[in-house]
């Protein structure tokens, strides 16, 4: 029942305030709906209503459809980064002329297809600079919500957790890639944020999505988490961002961030990381981490009979064709490839690798044009604040290598985010602040 109305009050109260501060509200509910994801948890019961998300993405469009002349002024399409997501999802589309799995692509199509339309709407419908501090909140709250969802479910008896998922990511290791940008973001905002009790909530919300990732015992996630902490903390020191009050600060904050990581860390997390040494040795007869090495390999292959992609599955469905024999892949020989880079080149082909690299390129170009950009003009606190994000973009950059992330959504609305920043901290002239 509390899990419930967690959801039930948040999803309520956002939607109501969509009518006095705009409909980007409804897309803060829809990222804790995407989070959430009740239809599949067992209190879904004790709500009056599930599976909403098609109804949110309507509202949106009716939305910008009735107040076309105030939202069409940021543009989109200007910018290259939203141009390459376009020809990435359209070069999957196009893949299904290719795709073994003709029904599972047409579901697919249509989930990537809905991921343009919403970061569409989202680039339209962010007018305000406040806005793109409300998104990342309220993907904060989502994920505090969600760990603290996966604190009092637990783990398997695998030793891993299972049946959080979200919307798009049934596995645990697609819910850690999500959950691992969030922690670069809640330390940026302990640092920026000088409000006692904001800090108190932003660590206990660290906390949580802390504990969440121990539990699920993903490498690249925790990997992620490094690259872009590593990453925050090396331009703002680089740039010389901080007071010497504020550099002690950060140093204390990050012996307390350490301290509650071993803490948190039980055997389980443990042994499995030491895991990580053992299995970078490359091992044909027993199936390790390393043998996804193999998929890779095979995928080059296979890109070379499948120029254009196979679509949904494609690489599942040919997988036997070209992984050695001598390659032990455990139970079944129809695996999947375990990196979105590779998923990519076997599902849209070279093309599609290309446009989604490019993506990939120019929206990390376009976080670090902001930032510098709002450096030069002494905006310090907007400047801290796109480095935070740029670095959880590169948290989940980092994670989605070691898994199949094509269509996550979290990935397209960092690729919204970078429009929204161009649009409203450089271009835009007459926005609010």
């Amino acid at each position: 029942m509390i899990s419930a109305l967690l959801y039930l009050i948040p999803f309520l109260t956002g939607l109501l305030m969509a009518f006095r501060h705009g409909p980007i509200l409804i897309f803060m509910v829809y990222q804790l709906d995407y989070f959430l994801n009740p239809q599949n948890k067992w209190w879904s019961s004790y709500l009056p209503f599930v599976g909403a998300q098609f109804y949110l993405v309507l509202a949106m469009i009716i939305a910008f459809i009735i107040g076309f002349g105030k939202y069409n002024q940021n543009p989109a399409f200007k910018h290259p980064q939203f141009k390459f997501m376009c020809l990435t999802i359209l070069m999957y589309c196009l893949a299904y002329f290719n795709a073994p799995f003709t029904e599972y692509h047409i579901m697919s199509m249509d989930a990537f297809l809905t991921i343009g339309v919403v970061n569409f709407l989202v680039i339209k419908l962010c007018r305000e600079k406040k806005h793109i501090y409300w998104i990342i909140d309220s993907y904060l709250f989502s994920a505090f919500l969600l760990s603290f969802y996966i604190y009092g479910w637990g783990r398997d008896s695998s030793g891993r957790v299972s049946g959080v998922g979200m919307v798009d990511a049934p596995d645990s290791n697609l819910v850690a890639a999500a959950l691992a940008p969030t922690i670069v973001l809640f330390i940026a905002k302990l640092i920026a944020d000088k409000r006692l009790i904001a800090r108190g909530i932003y660590a206990i919300g660290l906390v949580f999505v802390l504990n969440s990732l121990i539990l699920i015992n993903s490498r690249g996630g925790l990997l992620g988490i490094a690259v872009g902490i590593g990453y925050f903390l090396f331009i703002s020191f680089k740039n010389d961002a901080f007071t010497i009050k504020e550099k002690r600060a950060i140093f204390a904050g990050m012996i307390l961030f350490v301290a509650a990581f071993f803490r948190l860390a039980d055997t389980t997390f443990i042994d499995r990381m030491m895991s990580v040494k053992e299995e970078t040795t490359l091992n044909e007869d027993q199936e390790t981490g390393s043998t996804r090495v193999f998929f890779w390999l095979a995928t080059l292959e296979m890109a070379k009979d499948h120029p254009f992609g196979a679509g949904a599955g494609g690489f599942q469905y040919y997988a036997p064709v070209y992984i050695p024999q001598d390659v032990n892949t455990g139970g079944s020989r129809n695996r999947a490839v375990h990196s979105t880079w590779f998923e990519t080149l076997s599902e849209s082909g070279y093309l599609g690798l290309l446009f989604f690299s490019l993506m990939i390129f120019y929206t990390h170009r376009a976080f670090t044009k902001v930032r510098k950009k709002l450096w030069e003009i002494k905006d310090f606190a907007n400047s801290a604040l796109v480095l935070s994000i740029s670095s959880g973009f590169l948290s989940f950059v980092v994670a989605m290598s070691f898994i199949n992330r094509l269509r996550a959504e979290v990935l397209y609305w960092f690729v919204g985010i970078s429009v929204c920043c161009l649009n409203l901290f450089i271009t835009s002239k007459t926005v609010k602040k």
